[in-house]
């Protein structure tokens, strides 16, 4: 007889009143002991803002961790992906309605959010059924005439493939901006996905495997790219230049300096998490390929290293019964694994695209898109965090197991 599930009276594989998951970000007094000081530095220094000492610095760091010649803090990771398109198109507000940016239709609101702010047409192409990536062949199909650039996200972690998206971007004359917004530490064939395109954007909310609470980082090679952005950042101001001259439409988009300090503080430590994230996502994915109706993430092999902002598998609900898979990661939540069941439906079914759309379809293209339709009603998700409990990996395979068991 099976036992018990949690969901149903059992007892839990993991009681997380007693034995908690990792909180993030992870709060210690080792950790307050860098940051007191830094603050007060900031705090005794009369410059929390302007004229960014510390900001300058960080993103000096930033960008040589990157392998590129320029980065630019800002105070989120949405402002930090419209800096980059400002940046990499134009910062001419009267020129973009008639310009399409095409992204994948399985992400974060903010992907579509800052291509949708600007003014630009927004473009929904679908993604690979294993990785959840944009695919060369998929933003080959989006491209127009009006293309003007492509956002390919490098999902959970797991990096684009960089090189072929490059070439059909190329071959049709359109830019590349990489959200990396989830990829902190994820490198391609070696090359940190921030290298990678003509800017790419970080995320440093309180969920990211780098956080400062709020807070993002551009980054990129191009001289051009880097000024427009900065402009666009700081009211139209040029780096470099005068305070007083104005050389295009900018917003106050400017980072705070305890940003900077807690930055400079957090990326010292992302490279060895990065590989504890990894160590312990294969002893998983090691243990759950031998449980049936269970698929494990799957790694492109151009990535080098993944980012594991997030474990993402596919259920499958004949293994367990038929039971859905929203009622598997109940199920999971009861046992004391937290699941997420991630992005419900493609991002354009979402009701304020599908409204906006309705309103101005010729604002909106819509590519079919039947892996990001299957993905959405497969996937489950473990959050970063967990993966930094190396023994919570068996109990996450125990937890799975139990369930399916129980329900075949």
């Amino acid at each position: 007889m099976a036992e018990r599930l949690a969901i149903d009276g059992g007892n839990p594989v993991r009681d997380i009143r007693r034995d908690p998951w990792p909180a993030w970000p992870r709060a210690t007094d080792e950790e307050w002991a860098e940051i007191e000081p830094a603050f007060r530095d900031v705090h005794r220094s009369g410059n929390e803002g302007l004229p960014w000492r510390k900001s300058r610095e960080v993103a000096e760091r930033f960008a040589a961790w990157c392998g590129t010649r320029h980065a630019l803090l800002f105070p989120s990771g949405t402002t930090s992906i419209m800096g980059a398109i400002i940046g990499t198109l134009d910062p001419d507000p009267f020129a973009r309605a008639e310009r399409e940016i095409i992204i994948p239709n399985y992400t974060f609101s903010a992907t579509a959010n800052a291509v949708l702010h600007l003014g630009f047409r927004c473009v929904f192409a679908d993604i690979d059924p294993e990785t959840f990536v944009l695919t060369p062949e998929s933003l080959e199909r989006a491209i127009s005439p009006s293309t003007a650039a492509a956002m390919p996200v490098h999902l959970g972690g797991q990096a684009v493939d960089a090189d072929a998206i490059a070439r059909v971007a190329r071959d049709a004359g359109i830019r590349l901006i990489g959200d990396c917004a989830q990829a902190h530490g994820a490198s391609y064939r070696g090359r940190n996905v921030g290298s990678l395109f003509d800017a790419s954007c970080f995320s440093f909310q309180s969920t990211k495997n780098i956080t400062t609470g709020e807070g993002g980082m551009l980054s990129t090679d191009d001289e051009n790219v880097f000024a427009r952005a900065h402009a666009y950042m700081n009211a139209g101001r040029l780096p470099g230049k005068e305070r007083w001259a104005y050389y295009s439409l900018g917003y106050n988009f400017r980072p705070s300096e305890y940003i900077a300090a807690l930055l400079e503080i957090r990326l010292r430590r992302i490279d060895d998490e990065t590989r504890i994230r990894n160590e312990n996502a294969g002893r998983l994915t090691r243990i759950l390929a031998s449980i049936p109706g269970i698929a494990p993430p799957a790694i492109a092999p151009w990535t080098t290293t993944h980012g594991f902002h997030l474990y993402m598998g596919l259920y499958d609900p004949a293994a367990f019964g038929g039971r859905s898979r929203d009622a598997f990661v109940a199920a999971l939540a009861a046992e004391g694994i937290p699941t997420m069941a991630g992005y419900e439906r493609p991002l354009s079914e979402y009701p304020a695209y599908r409204d906006l759309r309705a309103k101005h379809p010729e604002m909106f293209r819509v590519e079919p898109c039947p892996n990001a339709e299957s993905v959405c009603a497969r996937s489950f998700w473990f959050s970063q965090q967990m993966l930094l409990d190396g023994p919570g990996m068996g109990m996450i395979a125990e937890a799975i197991e139990k369930i399916r068991r129980a329900w075949s």
